[in-house]
């Protein structure tokens, strides 16, 4: 009995996995010249005219008759397919190579993300000290108000500066933050294919980057920006 058409391509997509399973196999078929091949894959426009399934001392296992020819869409849909498949496979050594188990993989992640924290940590420190010497000229602009005095020039630039300074740092936590949660992002695939490719577990997920607090530079008085 034929099998189905879609069996049949499923075949040159898996022969691998069919010869771990039982004896292995090739499939002798004809190219556009009549030319006999013998290959252990075979296509969908091979398909059309026919093969022999073949066992490994090339004795015929069965003939499969030729099948309706597929449409130039379908086989294109089934080429995209099979370079999207073999793509996949080229992807999965160049992982195994980088990474042989999930943990290998987590491990890259967490170093990439601690690397970030750290400079997430140096400018949040920072960001702490801008704001208190902020804090500090403002208080010396409120008291010249206070007392009907203008605010020097240099005491608005100096707290000019500092809101700058704010804003950068701020800039600065948020773009790490996104570098980390992009890490994330990246790696999340990566340990789930290994996690199927190898059957070992994965550990829990890394923290997503925490949301940068004060967005905004401190509140400037009124003084300051006379």
């Amino acid at each position: 009995m034929l099998k189905p058409l879609s069996l049949l391509l499923g075949l040159s997509l898996f022969t691998s996995l069919a010869h771990a399973a039982s004896e292995p196999r090739w499939f002798r078929y004809y190219d556009d010249k009549r030319q006999q091949v013998v290959s252990d894959s075979v296509t969908p426009e091979h398909v059309s005219r026919g093969y022999d399934e073949l066992t490994e001392k090339m004795q015929v296992i069965r003939h499969v008759d030729a099948q309706r020819a597929l449409t130039p869409q379908e086989l294109a849909a089934d080429r995209a397919k099979r370079e999207a498949e073999q793509q996949r496979k080229r992807d999965d050594r160049q992982m195994m190579r980088l990474y042989s188990v999930p943990a290998d993989a987590e491990r890259s992640r967490n170093r990439q993300i601690d690397a970030l924290q750290v400079r997430i940590d140096f400018s949040s420190s920072m960001l702490t000290t801008l704001r208190e010497r902020r804090a500090a000229e403002a208080k010396r602009a409120a008291g010249f108000e206070r007392t009907g005095k203008p605010v020097p020039a240099d005491l608005k630039q100096s707290i000019a500066s500092y809101d700058k300074q704010i804003a950068a740092a701020q800039t600065e936590i948020a773009a790490r933050k996104a570098e980390q949660d992009k890490v994330n992002a990246e790696f999340n695939p990566i340990i789930q294919r290994l996690v199927e490719l190898t059957g070992k577990p994965a550990s829990a997920p890394a923290a997503a980057a925490a949301t940068p607090a004060a967005a905004t530079p401190a509140a400037t008085p009124a003084a300051s920006k006379r």
